[in-house]
């Protein structure tokens, strides 16, 4: 008669996929916060070289023109960089959020993991009790039978 030994087991298999989406959800939002914070450091370093330019062309000269298209160029690139910069920060607060929920679905499966281990060990000393009580019996008899 094969009984069950630990009647969780769906819900230790629901912990452990529920781990492996909250990997994947983890995953994912670093790969993104990644991508948003390169793009912020191209943009950061465009704005450098192109100012780097403005400066040269500043010291060879320059005209009312090309310092106006500077200009609005400037403020249109400094603009990108600060909405840029906002959602580096939006991304890094949902990783933070998707890595506590890794967290706590990776101690919930773990926790279910040391609760199965738990009464398997139990049921397996049951076990060993009762087959010590069949040949304490079995010696008695055979002892008795002498």
């Amino acid at each position: 008669m094969q009984q069950k030994v630990f009647t969780l087991e769906r819900v230790l298999h629901f912990r452990r996929e529920t781990e492996k989406l909250r990997k994947l959800d983890f995953v994912t939002a670093k790969q993104e916060y990644e991508l948003a914070e390169d793009r912020l450091r191209r943009e950061e370093e465009a704005m450098e070289r192109l100012n780097l330019e403005f400066m040269t062309k500043q010291i060879e000269g320059i005209s009312a023109l090309e310092l106006q298209l500077y200009s609005d160029f400037f403020q249109k690139k400094s603009q990108d960089i600060l909405c840029q910069r906002e959602e580096v920060t939006t991304l890094d607060q949902t990783m933070v959020e998707k890595q506590d929920d890794l967290i706590a679905a990776a101690t919930d499966k773990k926790m279910m993991e040391e609760l199965k281990k738990k009464k398997i060990k139990a049921h397996e000393k049951v076990v060993a009790e009762k087959e010590q009580g069949f040949l304490d019996e079995i010696a008695l008899r055979t002892k008795g039978l002498e």
